[in-house]
Order: structure tokens, then sequence, then C-alpha cells
């Protein structure tokens, strides 16, 4: 348990060192009432996927110490792909972590030519699990952008209801 601990350790702090220089440029801005998930998925996709699934908040549980070799009590957090209400937020790469360049050098994240972005609401988040969601196509909104868009909206998209 301890080598598990000790190697995600290893690979969150290299995860910071190996992408210097590297910047989520995709923006989201919630023009809504509520928190939304975005879920990024490449290519023009008809439906949510059931793998990987988006989590309501993700659980920090490792045995973290602090400066003082305290140990920090467990907690949530919330995850990149969810956006606040009436908020702009940095889209970091989608669920799958794929990374957009630089702000001088944007980089289309997907081989094909075109991502969809599925909407969810953070009430439809709480009530149903993932799998309801997906079996139900659950989501508020679906938008599907080819690059030249993404490079027409200088990189941000305006999400509003329905």
């Amino acid at each position: 348990m301890k080598i598990l601990k000790y190697a995600i350790y290893l690979f969150v702090i290299y995860s910071f060192t190996a992408c210097e220089g590297i910047e989520d440029i995709l923006h989201i801005r919630n023009n809504s009432d509520e928190a939304i998930y975005v879920y990024l998925e490449c290519g023009n996709v008809d439906s949510l996927p059931l793998s990987p699934k988006l989590e309501l908040f993700n659980f920090i549980s490792a045995d973290m110490k602090d400066a003082h070799g305290n140990t920090i009590e467990p907690y949530f957090i919330s995850p990149d792909y969810r956006i606040n209400a009436y908020s702009t937020e940095t889209l970091h790469g989608g669920i799958e972590g794929r990374v957009f360049g630089k702000p001088k050098e944007p980089r289309f994240p997907c081989e094909e030519n075109e991502l969809t972005l599925f909407f969810i609401t953070e009430k439809t988040m709480r009530e149903y699990n993932w799998e309801e969601i997906y079996k139900n196509q659950m989501f508020t909104k679906k938008v599907t952008l080819t690059e030249d868009e993404l490079k027409n909206l200088d990189w941000k998209y305006t999400y509003s209801p329905l």
C-alpha cells in the first residue's frame, strides 16, 4: 500500500513538472444559474459514453502530511470539468487530460477535426449515478466544434441553457 501511495505521489509531482510551459486554452463561460459539468469527446459524437465517467467531486484520501508532520484529513475537491454558475473556467483537457497547447500556439486536442462538448447540470449529477445519466443521455446541451470554429471563438465557448 505504501508503494502505491509513493507511486501516486511521484506521478503527481511528475505531472506538474513534465508539462512546463503548456497551458490549457479552452475556456468555457457558464451563463446559467447552476454549476455545469462538461464532458469532452473527440469527433462528432451523438451520445455520452459510459466510460470514463464523470464524478460529482474528487476525493483526496492519500496519507498526506503538512509542513509540521501532521496528518491532513481527507477532503473533497471540485473536478476540473465542473464550472460554477456565471463564471469562466479553463477546461483542462476534458476527462482524459488532453492538452490544448500554449496560448500563442493553440493545439486542437483531437485527431479528428471536431470535438463534442456535453453539458450536464450539477442537479443531474447529484440526483443520478453515471450509469443512469449515460442510459438516459441526461445532458442539457451538446455542441460539436471544429478547430476553425474554436479559433474563430478565440478558444472561448459560452454555455447558455436551452
